[in-house]
């Protein structure tokens, strides 16, 4: 597998997850018009979908800072 079929793999199940759990719940409240509960459920999903974004670049980033600080003779935090 290559390094871009393990993003794609890993960004389709943790959107999936993300959908199974939050967007679910969000369902649940707007149709039963609970509006507090609909307005938390939407935050959460913003959050659950930010933390994955988050997740994602220091994914990313961490091959680049390790190949870093190798090349500089440093050892990895």
């Amino acid at each position: 597998m290559t390094e871009q079929t393990d993003i794609e793999t890993w960004a389709m199940v943790r959107a999936q997850q993300i959908v199974m759990q939050h967007g679910a719940n969000l369902v649940v409240a707007a149709q039963r018009l609970d509006h507090k509960k609909t307005t938390a459920n939407t935050y959460a999903l913003r959050t659950a979908i930010m933390a994955s974004l988050i997740e994602a670049v220091q994914a990313q980033q961490a091959p680049a800072l390790v190949a870093m600080q190798s090349h500089a003779g440093m050892q990895p935090a």
